[in-house]
């Protein structure tokens, strides 16, 4: 699991949406400094999956549609990243992990990406915001 640029950005526009008002991509970007091809492509993403909601207009912009005390980090990487594991061969069937003759390494892994995945989802992002 590589967490990029995209899931950062996620992170920091839920942090200017925090307030429930609508806001501009304008606006998000420069409070948040994001690239505002990153935000319109992230903010798309988050919109499909019910965290957002836009409006359109002079006064439009986007809001959060999900309470902040209802996401995570791992809900929002979940979303903005294509690849959750932290190795390539925990995605597909691994050759050397067969049940026949378990790989220690490949069980090692499992291990770790369970305890990360634990810990994405041990907080919400409301918390985390308000742990300063």
């Amino acid at each position: 699991m590589i967490i990029t640029r995209r899931s950062d950005y996620a992170m920091r526009i839920c942090r200017a949406l925090q307030d429930g008002k609508i806001h501009n991509v304008r606006e998000i970007c420069e409070t948040e400094d994001i690239p505002k091809a990153f935000a319109y492509k992230i903010l798309r993403e988050m919109e499909q999956n019910d965290l957002v909601r836009s409006e359109r207009g002079n006064m439009g912009g986007y809001c959060l549609v999900v309470s902040l005390e209802d996401i995570t980090i791992h809900d929002l990487i979940s979303i903005t990243e294509e690849n959750l594991s932290i190795v390539h061969c925990m995605n597909e069937e691994c050759v050397r992990n067969t049940n026949e003759e378990p790989c220690s390494m490949h069980a090692e892994m499992a291990r770790v990406q369970s305890v990360l995945e634990k810990e994405l989802k041990s907080k919400s992002i409301a918390e985390i915001i308000n742990s300063l």
